[in-house]
């Protein structure tokens, strides 16, 4: 007899030195724990079956119910084609038109080195902070 591919000597070794490292008064309780420990991983086992039977058991009256109501539409895998009549859609944003020159944009010589804002073809200091234009 072989099991976890072990014969009968090699199982009496095993149960031998366990007998040595644990002592014959100690035996029982663990053979009590293990025995419990079997339990809890069977109980364990058994709940996750049975969770994985109930989905699959609303899963399949989910899909019979579907498949009632759509009995007369055939499932078929088909290439969606779009109608070429119909009207494209509107873009999600609006494209931005290039702002024609004006006056004033003649006007402005370069922009201020410290805060960045406009300065006048003229002007000698920024009027936002005062620097001196280059």
């Amino acid at each position: 007899m072989r099991i976890f591919g072990m014969g009968m000597p090699e199982m009496i070794v095993i149960l031998l030195i366990i007998l040595v490292i644990f002592g014959p008064k100690n035996l029982p309780k663990l053979g009590a724990a293990l025995g419990k420990a079997v339990k809890g991983v069977r109980e364990g086992v058994d709940s996750v079956n049975t969770e994985l039977d109930s989905a699959k058991a609303s899963v399949n009256a989910t899909a019979g119910s579907a498949a009632g109501a759509a009995a007369d539409v055939p499932i078929t895998a088909t290439a969606v084609v779009e109608d070429a009549s119909a009207p494209a859609p509107a873009p999600a944003y609006a494209p931005v038109e290039p702002q024609a020159a004006t006056a004033d944009a003649a006007a402005v010589a370069g922009f201020c080195s410290q805060c960045g804002s406009a300065l006048d073809a003229d002007a000698k200091f920024c009027k936002k902070c005062g620097t001196p234009a280059n």
